[in-house]
């Protein structure tokens, strides 16, 4: 039988410490402690959250986009009222960007720092639910095609170029809308809907894989479903074990996250495998009406509120680590 040696090339090396740069796959002897080890991929459980730094404005029912290290955050209630402040995150600060055209809260977001795009809102007035999408460059926003519903309290996810919107509430007030519309850079089309009409939800993926979960239905206000999309129809996922609303998402259809919601506000974070949902480490502050944008393994929240609270301006970084040492048992 070959031995470790033969098979790899190499002998284990004996180390008298761990490594603090674990490489997968590594396999060592720690003469310190006398264990052997080795070096498995990380995921999403062995993830934690930690702080980053805060927005310059605190407000609630926000929008994301972009990444754990180069996001944005638009739009929103403040505690003057419904806001079109932008601001741009470089991995440990908040600064502020160009202003958006139309002043809203309860939008979708979608793209990049530099590619950003929001669409649909409520903004206190006359209508109060919006269609306005607008296209951000890194450094201004510019007016794009409106939505064919004008509905705020929606989902949003994908690129620039390439974005879904997903459920939300229209007129007459508050109504649960189950319309879905994808853009592909110049013009928002209705496509298929997704099964149970909610606002207030979250959503992470593409165009062609996307998935979207929690909201506030006509009769709950934490639903748990879960609906996949494979760039033709919805179909019924595993149900979050916390049904919610007011939460974040972010990360691909195989691999999402979901943190926070409400309505009375939660520390909850599950994250999807493409199967089922998962616990995963809790956040350190329970709050609701929040924005994220990222992936599954590097993501970032900001903003929300809770009840009787004023607005936040705290921003969480989720980091699940490339490699986890791990013990071998010996027998």
């Amino acid at each position: 039988m070959a031995d470790y040696k033969g098979i790899k090339g190499f002998k284990v090396q004996v180390l008298d410490s761990d490594p603090p740069s674990p490489i997968v796959g590594q396999v060592f002897y720690n003469s310190t402690t006398q264990i052997l080890k080795g070096v498995r991929a990380g995921v999403a459980a062995d993830g934690t959250w930690a702080s980053g730094g805060n927005l310059t404005t605190a407000r609630q029912r926000l929008a994301g986009a972009g990444t754990q290290t180069a996001g944005l955050a638009f739009g929103g209630t403040n505690a003057d009222g419904v806001s079109a402040a932008t601001e741009e995150y470089n991995g440990s600060s908040w600064t502020d960007g160009g202003d958006l055209n139309l002043v809203r809260r309860s939008l979708g977001g979608a793209g990049t720092q530099t590619a950003g795009l929001g669409f649909g809102g409520y903004n206190e007035g006359t209508p109060a639910y919006r269609g306005e999408s607008e296209e951000y460059n890194g450094t201004s926003w510019a007016e794009g095609r409106d939505l064919n519903t004008a509905r705020g309290y929606l989902a949003g996810f994908g690129i620039q170029t390439a974005a879904l919107a997903v459920g939300g509430a229209k007129a007459p007030s508050f109504t649960r809308s189950n319309d879905v519309e994808i853009y592909n850079g110049t013009s928002w089309s209705e496509i298929e809907e997704i099964n149970t009409a909610r606002l207030s939800l979250a959503g992470a993926g593409t165009t062609t894989a996307g998935l979207g979960f929690g909201g506030y239905t006509a009769t709950s206000s934490t639903s748990n479903t879960s609906e996949e999309w494979d760039g033709t129809s919805w179909t019924e996922g595993q149900n979050l074990n916390t049904g919610r609303s007011y939460l974040a998402g972010f990360g691909i259809q195989t691999l999402a996250l979901a943190a926070g919601g409400g309505p009375t506000s939660t520390v909850n974070t599950e994250a999807y495998n493409g199967t089922s949902w998962s616990e995963v480490n809790n956040l350190a502050n329970a709050r609701r009406k929040v924005a994220g944008n990222g992936t599954q393994a590097a993501g970032l929240l900001y903003g929300g509120n809770s009840p009787g609270t004023a607005n936040f301006n705290n921003t969480e970084e989720f980091t699940a680590p490339d490699g986890v040492i791990v013990s071998f048992d010996v027998s």
